[in-house]
């Protein structure tokens, strides 16, 4: 613990960070979460390096329906896939049957060579890359690791292929959409 807190206060001191009077709890926000932690402590003075406060809405009266739904069969997406659906009365929904498929919109092929991208499927940061350029994967595969809100995401492969043109490293912060690496 005592070699942790001199590394902390060192680190701090390097960054001119005013650590709080009980350095032990930024000792431990540091152990805990080495990658953003010191970034916390960096900023923690700085209400603007944060998401603002959420503003409260205006609560609204909700409307209740004068009837219930009527019952039917309905065509429901899900992920995708379309099913048919019954609804009774009573509110019970059962599935009838998958419904046909719907054709698939084409996407445009990518130019030769380009690859096909691998995208941020949500904003964090990177904690781990495992993939290296030129490795081969299989569908599947885990590619890195994305830290989001305390919780450790595998990016796997999507396809088997071979890894070109890593764009991120560990720590950096990445949003929804970011081009994180390419297969090949």
């Amino acid at each position: 613990l005592a070699e942790l807190e001199a590394d902390v206060r060192r680190q701090a001191q390097e960054k001119g960070i005013t650590l709080a009077g009980n350095a032990i709890d930024d000792v431990l926000t540091v152990a805990l979460f080495p990658q953003i932690g010191l970034k916390f402590l960096e900023n923690r003075h700085n209400p603007a390096a944060f998401e603002p406060l959420p503003q409260a809405e205006a609560a609204q009266p909700v409307a209740k329906a004068e009837k219930p739904a009527a019952s039917g069969i309905y065509t429901v997406e899900v992920e995708g896939k379309a099913f048919v659906v019954k609804v009774s009365d009573g509110g019970d929904i059962s599935q009838l049957s998958a419904a046909v498929p719907a054709t698939a919109p084409v996407q445009a092929a990518a130019p030769a060579g380009a690859g096909t991208p691998v995208a941020a499927p949500l904003a964090g940061n990177i904690w781990k890359v495992m993939a290296t350029e030129g490795q081969t994967v299989a569908e599947g595969d885990v590619l890195l690791i994305l830290e989001a809100m305390k919780m450790e995401t595998e990016i796997r492969a999507a396809q088997a292929g071979t890894v070109r043109g890593i764009a991120v490293k560990s720590g950096d912060a990445v949003s929804v959409g970011d081009p994180l690496m390419t297969l090949a």
